[in-house]
Parts: structure tokens; sequence; C-alpha cells
């Protein structure tokens, strides 16, 4: 399936939906000054701070979603602690959120794309998403594939109650390794900064990839990504929706991009490329979830970790500089290290 910027920018008429509004409210706050006798300064003011607020900045957010981002790093405490404990049925992992999950670990053979076993993996890992979307209710999954070394290793994590595909082996301490716990204390402090998280271990900057549209047909999406240093790994986060709300949401992106379509073509605007080719894309999945296919919320995190800040900023570089050249545009999180930090850990807590 043709894939894409990512669908929680929802766009109208080629503007995202807090856009629209800060636009409108913004415009009619101005008006209203404009055409009323003895109106107040400060409704100029309000307005045009609010049309400010809808401009596009950096990182793929506007000026107003980066003046909350900057107010909520600063309301929120710097010292954070994520704990892990056993339990009877698995792993309790508490961050921002809870969860419980057991952890199994690919048994790699050696040269993956030589035997042919890497399509083997992929699509059992697409047999088990189909398998978790005939359940009555969402599913986690996740894939941690990291680089030490004593050569590459491969982490999934699944709810308690599910079951691993074949070729991956229980390893519940390889969960403990891939959080970053250095002791059995079960407990791993953190230390926000505006860029990078502090550990034990050392600094760790999170970066979300947030689109393939420029990704080469045919080409493994996450390649290049893994073929750089050691210290860098990469999370593979989706959620199974289940089987009837997935027909739901399909059917209703279908329509929304339609109806979108619609309203442009009313308003004297001509069709895009780029909404041609997402009413192609939301249609193909459309008959995908029709068939019986799993439909997925995917969430894709690059870890870099590294012992001083030069070499975290080095580090950092060379992994865009990477994901640019595959055609992967990737969200540095600037404010946002110790959410996504959260986020990227195995089970998603506080998903």
């Amino acid at each position: 399936m043709a894939l894409g910027e990512s669908d929680a920018h929802d766009r109208w008429i080629g503007i995202r939906r807090h856009q629209a509004v800060l636009i409108v409210l913004g415009l009619g706050l101005v008006g209203d000054w404009m055409v009323r006798a003895q109106s107040l300064t400060i409704e100029l003011v309000v307005g045009v701070a609010l049309l400010g607020c809808a401009v596009p900045a950096r990182d793929g957010l506007t000026n107003g979603e980066l003046l909350s981002v900057v107010v909520e790093y600063l309301l929120r405490p710097r010292w954070h602690v994520v704990a892990m404990e056993p339990s009877d049925i698995g792993w309790d992992l508490r961050a921002r959120g809870s969860v419980v999950i057991r952890g199994y670990e690919l048994e790699h053979r050696g040269r993956l794309d030589l035997s042919g076993a890497d399509f083997v993996n992929a699509e059992r890992l697409c047999e088990l998403a189909n398998g978790l979307s005939m359940r009555a209710e969402s599913s986690h999954v996740s894939v941690h594939v990291s680089g030490a070394s004593e050569g590459v290793r491969t982490l999934m994590t699944l709810a308690s109650s599910a079951s691993a595909c074949e070729g991956w082996k229980a390893n519940d301490q390889l969960v403990r390794d891939v959080v970053g716990f250095d002791d059995s204390s079960g407990r791993l402090g953190l230390l926000e900064r505006w860029s990078y998280v502090r550990t034990r271990r050392g600094l760790v900057r999170v970066l979300r990839v947030r689109d393939f549209t420029a990704v080469t047909s045919g080409r493994a999406l996450l390649e290049q990504l893994q073929q750089n240093s050691p210290g860098v790994a990469t999370a593979l986060h989706f959620d199974v929706v289940e089987g009837a709300k997935a027909q739901r949401m399909a059917a209703r992106a279908v329509h929304r991009l339609g109806s979108d379509g619609a309203v442009s073509r009313a308003a004297g605007f001509r069709r895009s490329a780029r909404s041609a080719l997402s009413i192609e894309r939301v249609g193909q999945r459309e008959e995908l979830v029709a068939s019986g296919k799993a439909l997925l919320r995917i969430g894709v995190f690059v870890t870099v970790r590294a012992g001083s800040l030069d070499e975290l900023r080095v580090s950092t570089k060379q992994v865009v500089r990477a994901a640019e050249q595959s055609g992967i545009r990737v969200e540095r999180g600037a404010g946002r290290q110790l959410p996504w930090f959260c986020f990227q850990l195995p089970g998603g807590p506080g998903w």
C-alpha cells in the first residue's frame, strides 16, 4: 500500500483543522475591529495573535502548537522515573502510563537477506496483526531493533494475553536491556532537557518518523536508519484496531477526503497531486480492511544514545541525514523528549 504523510495531521482544503479554526476566529476578530465603531484594541491584538498561531513554524508544528509545547515543557517536572517490576504474567512497565507485557527475541539466522527469512518474518508479523484484529479490543505491538558490540538484537513485545509467532523466543531480560536498566533496582531516573533526556548511562534523544512519501518503491523503509552507529535503535509501534472499528474508520477516511475534494472543487480549487495520492491511499486501505486485513496505527521512533552532548549532536545529524537520503522525514522533538522517550518504550506506556 502507498505510504505517505501521517494521518495525525488531517487537512481540510490544504490546512489542518486547528489552523482553520484559528484563521476563522482571527479574521472574525480583526474584521469586527475594523467595521465596528469604538471597538477595543485588545480585540485586534487577540485576532492578530490567533492568525500568527496558525502560521507553520518548524518540525511540522504551527506557532500555536510550538507555544503549547513550550508551556507544557515549562510546567512539567524535570525529573521522571520509569519503573519496571515482574508480575505473574509478564513485566509491569510504568512510565507515563502502565502496561503489562511479555518480551520475545527474534532468532536471527545469519544473513536474512540471502536466506529469504526476512520475508517470512514479515509475513508472520502480518498474520499476527490480522489475528489480533479479530479481537474485541485494540492490541499494541512493538518491535525494537538495537545494535551492540555483540551484534543486532530484535525484541517484540506483546500484551500478556497474546502469543508470539514462530521464530521468536521468550526473553524478558531483553526488555530490561532495551529500556536501559543497568542494575537490578527496576527503576530508571530521567532528567529532561529541551533536546534530550539524561540517564545514568548517558544522553538519549528520540526522533519520530513523520513522513514516508519519498521512499523508493520496493525498498526497505528503515534499512538505512539501522545501518548507523551502535548507539542508534529503532522502535516500531503499532496499535491493531479491532475489526468493526477499523472498517468504520477506513470508510470515514474515504468519505472525508472525498467530501473535502468536492468542497475544494466547488470553491474553485483544483485537486492537487498530494490530495489525489491521499485519496488513492485511503481507497487502498479501505479495500484491504474490507478483505479482512488489519488496520494499524503506526508510530516509528529512532533513539540516539551518546556519552556527551557533542557526540549526541553529531550522531543526531547523521541519523537525520540518513533518513532524508532514504526518503524519510523525521521530527526532532524539541521540548517533547520526555513524552517521546516514554512512547518509544516497549509496550508504549502512555500511548
